[in-house]
């Protein structure tokens, strides 16, 4: 027999449920809102923690990396090495440039000029922007008397940034895409990068965001935030670059991709509401048909109330069987299996932090074993250059002691030849050590009007004498109208008898130079000096100024005369160019500045 319930029973199960419902409702939505707002928050907060952490290590490798070029540079000047080497060393060591004649504007090169050794980033127009390391280079008697620099340019340089970015991102990828980036600017202007543009192309030549630019290279300050980069938004971090002088140059970026973090968000707020939504569907289901049988449960409901009220509690909350006390174990148990669930998430997420943060400190440690091995080769290039140092004397005395005994050998003697081959290459090696020294103690040049036709007459009558010109022939083609130049006429006598020395050793002491004077395009003197030697290969003409280099035979030249040459031309504020043909011959071009018309200086 069925017994309908009266109407207040109805209406309350009616009451009952909206009103259940309301307060799930509520509830369940208060607590969606709030857990996907922590949610959010400490996957976000994670994620800039991260990215600083990123350009910490970004910065420290970037650091290491100057130092290893400090101690490498430290290492090469104390083992005296050879100015014949330079290339040699440059290709081993993995320099992109490494010179004795270091540019004096580098705050680096003034350091070692000073007698420091100095790494640091240096910017310029010719140069880019490079990490640069420099050390004094001594003489025999511990005089400064150069320095020795070199460095590795950044631009479009990309081994240090796909280093970090390696180190750093493990090459971790999300849709495609890096998760991370890591960029350095010159200025505000990618020069090398891990991003890619539309194309696929390293986005180098791309522009940081006004934003960005103002608060780093202007205020100096650190910049953390989202930004839009290239073609994405990244959670980012940037850090000023600053020269050896403190000059702000550049800037050093990290980056992850923000939508590697916030695809993780969603998943874990979708999962958060898939759970609560299942949970309160489940509810609602359970309550209605519980609702629905309220008046045979009542008396439990007042017995259960009583039992609790008497202090009894430990009774066991039973899931089976119908009732709103049925409902609200379902709901508890429900819930405890999704906080269950919740809090084996934020273990399996703390674990994944604490395995990241294990990685990072072995990478560190790794860094920092590096830099001590760095400072072992350090301590050996000392103990090198200590080495070099006793042998200087020991040479002078070989030089000494072998002359004395080639004046007592009797010209028979069959020691004589090996005794005059010892002489001969310990007087070479004084003369390369007498070069460098002129080289790297250049004059100062005391500049006056001078007629470049008439300094070209006097050079060319000091050197027409010699025997190698006895089978040269000269042509001479003077501007008679040429202007006066500014300049040295004892330095410029010099450049242009390295310059014919070197067109006749090019011709074999045998063919024609000819010799022309003439107006520049821009108002300078122009001097020109052509042969028909040889020529120059391609592969070396843009080495010929560099010190010590030189194409001809061992021991007939020491590879300085055009650098020398090139360094008076470049103080007088002039150029000297170089175009050969091999085969053909080869001809230089000198540019001086001309001098003020003495009328004019007068007017004004």
């Amino acid at each position: 027999m069925r017994l309908e319930l009266p109407i207040r029973w109805r209406s309350l199960k009616a009451k009952l449920i909206s009103n259940y419902l309301v307060i799930l409702g509520i509830g369940g939505l208060v607590t969606s809102i709030v857990g996907s707002y922590i949610v959010s928050s400490t996957i976000m907060m994670q994620a800039r923690r991260s990215v600083d952490h990123d350009l910490t290590t970004a910065g420290a490798i970037y650091e290491h990396q100057l130092e290893t070029l400090k101690l490498t540079v430290r290492f090469l000047a104390a083992g005296s090495v050879a100015p014949a080497n330079l290339e040699a060393v440059r290709k081993d060591y993995g320099f992109d440039f490494l010179t004795l004649a270091g540019d004096p504007s580098l705050g680096v090169v003034r350091a070692a000029l000073a007698g420091q050794v100095a790494a640091g980033t240096e910017s310029s127009k010719t140069l880019g922007m490079a990490l640069v390391a420099a050390a004094p280079v001594r003489g025999p008697q511990g005089e400064i008397v150069g320095a020795l620099s070199g460095g590795v340019r950044l631009n479009r340089n990309f081994a240090l940034v796909d280093g970090a970015w390696t180190l750093i991102f493990k090459g971790e990828r999300f849709d495609g895409e890096n998760v991370g980036a890591v960029t350095v600017f010159q200025d505000d202007l990618r020069i090398s990068t891990t991003l890619r543009n539309p194309a696929g192309e390293r986005a180098v030549g791309t522009r940081a965001s006004p934003e960005v630019r103002d608060a780093v290279l202007r205020r100096g300050e650190k910049w953390r935030g989202r930004a839009f980069v290239v073609r994405d938004w990244y959670i980012s971090a940037y850090d000023p670059i600053r020269d050896y002088d403190g000059r702000i140059v550049g800037m050093l970026f990290v980056g992850a991709l923000e939508r590697a973090y916030t695809a993780t968000r969603d998943r874990v707020i979708l999962s958060f509401f898939g759970i609560a939504t299942i949970g309160f569907i489940l509810i609602i289901g359970i309550t209605y048909y519980e609702i629905r049988a309220i008046t045979s449960p009542v008396a439990k409901m007042v017995a259960a109330t009583r039992n609790i009220a008497a202090g009894r509690f430990d009774q066991e909350v039973e899931s089976s069987g119908q009732g709103e006390i049925t409902l609200l174990a379902d709901s508890f148990n429900t819930m405890l299996k999704s906080l269950r669930q919740m809090k084996g998430d934020l273990e399996e997420w703390g674990r994944t932090l604490e395995e990241k943060v294990k990685q990072r400190t072995e990478e560190l440690v790794a860094v920092e074993a590096r830099v001590a091995q760095s400072e072992r080769l350090a301590s050996l290039g000392m103990l090198a250059a200590g080495v070099a140092h006793e042998i200087n004397n020991p040479l002078g005395a070989i030089l000494a002691l072998t002359a004395l005994t080639l004046e007592d050998t009797r010209p028979d003697d069959p020691d004589r030849e090996n005794l005059e081959e010892v002489l001969k290459q310990a007087q070479r090696c004084r003369d390369i050590v007498k070069g460098l020294l002129e080289f790297s103690r250049q004059s100062e040049i005391h500049t006056e009007r001078v007629d470049v036709n008439r300094i070209l007459e006097d050079t060319l009558s000091l050197v027409s004498k010699q025997a190698a010109f006895f089978n040269v022939t000269v042509v001479k083609n003077w501007e008679p109208r040429l202007p006066a130049a500014m300049g040295d006429k004892s330095q410029l006598q010099q450049v242009f008898m390295n310059i014919l020395m070197n067109s006749v050793q090019a011709m074999e002491e045998r063919g024609t130079v000819t010799m022309t004077t003439r107006r520049g395009r821009l108002g300078d003197v122009e001097a020109v000096i052509s042969d028909t030697g040889r020529g120059i290969p391609e592969e070396v003409i843009a080495r010929i100024f560099d010190p010590f280099f030189t194409t001809k035979g061992s021991g007939e030249g020491t590879g300085l005369g055009l650098s020398i040459a090139y360094g008076i031309i470049a103080k007088h504020h002039g150029a000297i160019h170089v175009e050969s043909h091999p085969g053909k011959g080869t001809t230089f071009t000198v540019r001086l500045p001309a001098a003020a018309d003495p009328a004019q200086e007068m007017r004004s």
